[in-house]
């Protein structure tokens, strides 16, 4: 998705004329009667603002092009209702649906010509007042003032939230990348559903009905299992035939959720990377309180209490004399349980921690995530059918909820990746929505199902209350945070085994960043005094005050705090900053050049050190290795709104150069760091460390 949304950016920088022209056109076809509902117009304005936003598109002929467009619009629909007249309502599709008009003509008899002003900011009007107002006979000269005028007002309103969004994503571009393009998708595909959902309301929803009626009576004029099968889905006297679509997409959307992750896992995509970086980032967050109530959640996900719940609920069914419901039931179960055996075995992924044995050792799918979608999902659905619309989202919100509960405390506890998860999530989901489809009469028929939840409960309740107290404290020193530190001979790791180490950061989302310039064996307070006597300070705290001037155009270099970049889901452990002034060598001695931004006032350089994962051993005993790279942040106000950070990674013989300086000028008073080397494997890349032995 990021190359798609990337190859537009692209597209759209360098041909900006052809920005404008589609943003008049999309602000012109919105507000023309028809047309106007036809066009995600909204989405489309937000989606170019938040290009300018940014950085990509200039602001005001944006805010033009919109301006015009829509006043364009406008003027279009009022020209064919002064035009045409009563006759409006003869064409299509005011002959189908006259009632069209009808709320116009309406909402312009109580307003008059404020109509044309608030019509423009209503969804369901925009596209028909400037109609009504020819077809009415208004007086040109007040349409189109109040034309101008609300256009005028209406073109910022859609543009500018695209472009406090696109600061946003800039900021947040310099954390990861590819979660911006995931971000950005995901807000695009919300638009596009909301946007779809409202052209299904207006346009779709009698044109589907029409098709089900011959649809219904094509099926109910052919013998065959398809065909009653399809006529009993599609007869439109059963107020259920909405479910079943409801339901049929939730299986179709959860089935191919997770065959796209398993297509993933199985190539080793990207998601692999972002696996880890999550996992690592979320162990940092990790607390003694949340530790406790996390293990809590997990344990009522084991199978020794998922097993008997679902037993239980099978039971009541049978006992119910609901023999069919009993016997899907305990299938779906049964079949969830195999998928996850069969998955593991075959795929055999390792788990971010060695907490089981056996076939338990693997880690795809979640077996926690998909037992408790399809078991909590199928009950759930249950236990729905004999309440009140209002009872039944409520129902099955309080199952997601468990559900994503226990998914949370998986990826928390690191006893699964979040690819696994997810996969356990929707191909759980998949299983219990083809349950429901496949029982959804015999759940309705044999009402009420209520029962079942006491049985859940008091199941859950005594059940998992026996397993906590038995296995808590077993369990809390098995999930423990775990620290896995490699060790490497110090004489190893100068003499090559440098290479082992990451040599380019990997953002939250599992994209390779920059070059790492630097590997320092020792701790960052060694590496920090050490580079402090050469004039690098640490930056500015992270505060409200601090926060909030990247929301002014007053915020300096050195005001402003360092984003907290992540390496492999870890926070820096040391982060330092230097000024850059023209005409003023940087820090270590070392003019900008050779491929480092000119210097200026508003600019300055960013050092980060991550931890490695990695121990440096000689005689003194093992020196945690940091991973280093360098940064030159320019700080840039556009429109004098606001401060945006703009990163430019520093490498090859420029960093080397300033490394190697500040290196050199760090004096002895950095004494946790006495006796510090440095070499230069290869260009760009420093190794500093212990003398080796």
């Amino acid at each position: 998705m990021s190359g798609y949304i990337q190859a537009v950016i692209d597209f759209i920088s360098q041909h900006p004329h052809w920005a404008g022209i589609l943003v008049f056109l999309t602000a012109a076809t919105e507000a023309i009667a028809v047309i106007g509902a036809l066009i995600p117009g909204t989405t489309i304005l937000v989606g170019v603002g938040a290009i300018v936003g940014l950085g990509h598109l200039p602001l005001w002929p944006i805010l033009i092009w919109a301006t015009l467009g829509a006043i364009a619009g406008d003027g279009v629909s009022y020209w064919l209702g002064h035009r045409y007249g009563r006759h409006v309502a003869q064409i299509w599709p005011f002959s189908r649906r006259p009632e069209l008009l009808g709320q116009g003509e309406a909402f312009f008899g109580r307003h008059g010509a404020k109509s044309v002003v608030l019509g423009r900011f209503l969804p369901m009007t925009r596209a028909v007042v400037p109609l009504v107002a020819g077809t009415l006979g208004m007086n040109p000269l007040r349409f189109y003032i109040a034309n101008v005028l609300s256009a005028i007002a209406w073109a910022p309103l859609h543009i500018l939230p695209g472009v406090l969004l696109g600061g946003m994503l800039t900021v947040l571009s310099g954390i990861s990348g590819r979660l911006v393009a995931v971000l950005v998708g995901v807000l695009l595909l919300a638009a596009a559903v909301a946007w779809l959902l409202r052209l299904a309301v207006l346009q779709i929803a009698p044109l589907i009905a029409r098709l089900q009626i011959a649809a219904f009576a094509w099926a109910s004029n052919r013998s065959g299992l398809l065909a009653r099968t399809a006529a009993s889905a599609l007869d439109p006297a059963d107020p259920g035939a909405r479910t079943v679509l409801l339901l049929g997409t939730l299986g179709a959307v959860c089935g191919i959720g997770f065959l796209n992750i398993l297509e993933d896992i199985i190539e080793k995509d990207s998601l692999v990377q972002a696996d880890q970086a999550i996992s690592n980032f979320v162990q940092g967050l990790r607390t003694a309180w949340a530790d406790h109530a996390m293990v809590v959640v997990t344990m009522l996900g084991d199978g020794v209490v998922t097993l008997p719940v679902a037993v239980a609920a099978a039971g009541w069914l049978a006992w119910r004399r609901q023999w069919r419901l009993a016997a899907g039931f305990a299938l779906t179960i049964v079949l969830a349980r195999a998928s996850v055996i069969l998955l593991k075995a075959v795929l055999q992924q390792p788990r971010p921690i060695d907490i089981y044995v056996g076939a338990e050792t693997f880690s795809f799918p979640s077996g926690h995530a998909t037992m408790a979608a399809v078991l909590y999902g199928t009950l759930a659905w249950l236990v729905a059918t004999a309440l009140s619309p209002r009872g039944r989202v409520a129902a099955l919100a309080i199952a997601g909820a468990v559900v994503g509960l226990m998914a949370a405390s998986r990826i928390y506890l690191a006893a699964h990746w979040p690819s696994d998860v997810g996969a356990g999530i929707t191909l759980g989901f998949t299983l219990a929505a083809v349950f429901a489809l496949v029982f959804r009469r015999t759940a309705e028929t044999h009402r009420p199902l209520t029962g079942l939840l006491p049985v859940v409960l008091v199941t859950l309740t005594g059940v998992g209350g026996w397993h906590l107290w038995q296995g808590f404290d077993a369990n809390l020193e098995r999930y423990a945070r775990q620290q896995q530190v490699s060790a490497i001979a110090a004489a190893e790791w100068r003499a090559g085994g440098w290479q082992r180490l990451p040599q380019r950061r990997i953002d939250l989302g599992g994209e390779t960043e920059e070059a790492f310039v630097l590997q320092w064996a020792g701790t960052p307070e060694a590496l920090g005094a050490w580079l402090q006597t050469a004039g690098w300070t640490p930056p500015a705290a992270w505060s409200l005050e601090s926060a909030a001037g990247f929301a002014t155009a007053a915020a300096t270099p050195a005001t402003l705090p360092a984003l907290p970049l992540l390496h492999d889901g870890h926070t820096p452990a040391l982060t330092l900053v230097a000024p850059v002034r023209g005409g003023v060598p940087t820090p270590g001695g070392v003019p900008a050049s050779g491929g480092v931004p000119a210097p200026g006032a508003e600019e300055r350089r960013l050092l980060r050190a991550w931890p490695s994962g990695f121990a440096a051993e000689g005689p003194e005993g093992q020196r945690p290795i940091l991973l280093v790279s360098l940064m030159h942040e320019r700080i840039v106000h556009p429109w004098g709104l606001a401060s945006i950070p703009i990163d430019d990674a520093i490498t090859g013989a420029p960093a080397q150069a300033l490394l190697t300086a500040a290196l050199a000028r760090g004096t002895a008073s950095a004494s946790a760091a006495a006796g510090a080397t440095w070499s230069s494997p290869k260009p760009g890349l420093v190794i500093a460390g212990p003398t080796a032995p």
